[in-house]
């Protein structure tokens, strides 16, 4: 239950540092 947990939480992180980063990289090609 713990793994399953982790392995969710560890995507949902993943996934929110690729958008802070794509919104930075459009940022600053504007």
């Amino acid at each position: 239950m713990q793994l399953i947990y982790n392995k969710t939480r560890q995507s949902k992180i993943t996934q929110e540092i690729s958008e802070i980063v794509s919104a930075k990289l459009a940022i600053e090609q504007n």
